[in-house]
């Protein structure tokens, strides 16, 4: 066993800089402890891309033992990597809340994970890290802060929250618990910045209750409902009125579906028996008596939401007089906010009613705490340093402004990148060595095989094209032999091109004059000409089509 007392090193591998795919690691010697492990969501010029994941080539070094991973809370940006990244570290635990777990359960079982999961109520003791779950508020109930105690420090990891003193659950944040904690001493809090533009503090979910519940009221035809598909709270909310109205509810989308089905399994939403319908059976209720709660709020194309506003879901089908009601706002970080807005217009032409945040006020509030939240919890933890974590630098620099205000020294507020470390030793915080790491990209059943390459060649084929150049050739002298044919994929129209095309043939057959009677390497001769016709496109049409040359051998 090694007696010696170590420094305790922090590396966020996602979470910092940008707001999703969160990830950290708390390392003491060779122990590790990793906290959250989540996915984030690919920018417009990543393009197929599905998902973004964290890069844990860091976590796969041999020397080190990782005792397990710690979520705090079942959102996307802290669970949607468990899929693809457990795989490569099959005996790690996963430890969390019951209603995180339930959740990560179902999404990693469906893949055939087999990782042991397990709920925590209270502390966990892992190797040297002594962790006590402290309940904290945000848009999905069961969320926790962790106090993580090492022998080389003691860190307040703070992630997303809000105060919320009235949630639906009717189970608030742990003041008590976050104030002991700073009574005891806390080296260094991480804080979910996200919310610190917006003064004052950010508004309970019960907050939505009343707007909820009279836009259920006053629907004539059926109440289409959906919101993030982790909405636990705001679903109560609906399945509440639908039942107060006298409206039976049935659940669409395979998101929707689990996280509902986890929530009841846990206790963290109550379903009175006879109020869930199957989906089949909201074409033969009355319109008037039926609410469907559907994934796809972002406007994904595919989700249960995106069909049926085309009209193209196989059960459901809207009609005039049906009412949507959309209780989330974009992703932040994804830019995703034309995919909802075209959603909404494709339901407005079919003539159905459409609310949301910006034609009604309270259908939608954030989950991360406003400027007097960050400020709250940075007063009830007293810690001597702070990493801002979850939001983009802007909010992480701001930070650096709310220090003052709380007379704090900003010079102690670390803003981070991804893979930055800090040493924390003796109360003090430095920065310590930058691990080096990459977007790791999922596209389809892929996972880390799209590069930059990749995405260059994907990101020149949108915007000007593929020209593509079929050679045959002989191996014996490097010489054309047969008809050299070019295609043009959006770069320029064939038909009403030929002369251009016709002229860059020619090109292939000249830039290969100068090695007649050389057998040379194939490779050197596609190069060649996907050089010569990426001149010859450029200088006649000033753009740069994907070249691709293909030698046939004969």
């Amino acid at each position: 066993m090694d007696n010696k007392k170590h420094p305790l090193k922090i590396i966020p591998l996602g979470g910092v800089g940008d707001v999703t795919k969160n990830m950290y690691v708390y390392e003491y010697g060779n122990d590790q402890l990793v906290v959250d492990c989540g996915m984030g969501f690919p920018k417009d010029d990543a393009l197929g891309v599905d998902a973004v994941i964290p890069d844990i080539s860091y976590l796969e070094k041999p020397g080190k033992k990782l005792h397990g991973i710690v979520l705090t809370h079942p959102h996307m940006d802290h669970i949607g990597g468990l899929a693809y990244i457990l795989p490569r570290l099959k005996d790690v635990q996963v430890f969390g809340g019951k209603l995180v777990i339930a959740m990560a359960e179902i999404k990693v079982r469906e893949f055939g994970i087999l990782n042991k999961m397990t709920h925590v109520d209270g502390n966990l003791t892992l190797g040297p890290f002594h962790i006590q779950f402290i309940h904290s508020t945000h848009s999905v109930p069961n969320c926790h802060h962790l106090l993580i105690k090492t022998p080389g420090g003691t860190v307040y990891h703070g992630a997303d929250y809000k105060f919320d003193l009235t949630p639906i659950d009717n189970l608030p944040p742990d003041l008590g618990a976050m104030a002991v904690a700073g009574n005891n001493g806390v080296d260094l809090l991480l804080s979910d910045c996200l919310g610190i533009e917006k003064s004052g503090f950010c508004p309970s979910e019960r907050s939505l209750l009343k707007a909820i519940d009279s836009e259920i009221s006053n629907t004539k035809g059926k109440v289409i409902f959906t919101g993030m598909s982790s909405s636990i709270s705001r679903f109560q909310m609906a399945i509440d009125a639908s039942i107060k109205y006298h409206r039976r509810v049935a659940i669409i989308g395979r998101s929707v579906e689990q996280n509902i089905e986890a929530a009841a399994k846990t206790g963290f939403i109550k379903i009175p028996k006879g109020v869930l319908i199957k989906p089949q059976q909201v074409q033969t209720l009355p319109p008037n008596q039926v609410t469907v709660i559907v994934s796809g709020s972002q406007g994904q194309s595919g989700s249960a939401m995106h069909r049926l506003a085309n009209n193209e879901h196989r059960i459901a089908k809207l009609k005039k007089g049906d009412k949507v009601i959309i209780s989330s706002n974009a992703i932040p970080g994804t830019g995703n906010d034309a995919d909802i807005f075209d959603l909404m217009d494709t339901l407005y032409k079919h003539n159905i009613d459409v609310v949301y945040s910006g034609t009604s006020e309270n259908l939608h509030v954030s989950g991360h705490g406003y400027r007097g939240d960050i400020a709250l919890l940075a007063q009830l933890v007293r810690p001597k340093n702070i990493i801002p974590i979850g939001g983009n630098i802007r909010h992480m620099m701001l930070y650096k402004d709310l220090a003052k205000d709380i007379n704090f020294d900003p010079e102690k507020v670390f803003v981070l990148s991804d893979g930055q470390s800090v040493i924390l030793e003796n109360g003090s915080v430095k920065e310590g060595p930058r691990i080096e790491t990459r977007n790791v990209y999922v596209d389809g059943l892929g996972i880390g095989d799209v590069g930059a390459v990749v995405l260059r060649d994907r990101q020149v084929m949108a915007e000007d094209g593929v020209l593509l150049a079929i050679v045959p050739i002989r191996r014996d002298n490097s010489q054309i032999s047969g008809e050299v044919e070019i295609i043009s994929r959006g770069f320029v129209y064939q038909k009403e091109s030929q002369d251009l095309i016709n002229d860059a043939k020619k090109q292939v057959h000249s830039c290969l004059k100068g090695l007649k009677g050389q057998a040379t390497d194939l490779g050197f001769i596609r190069k060649k000409i996907e050089a010569q016709l990426e001149h010859f496109a450029f200088d006649h049409t000033q753009r740069r089509p994907l070249v691709v040359a293909i030698l046939l051998e004969v």
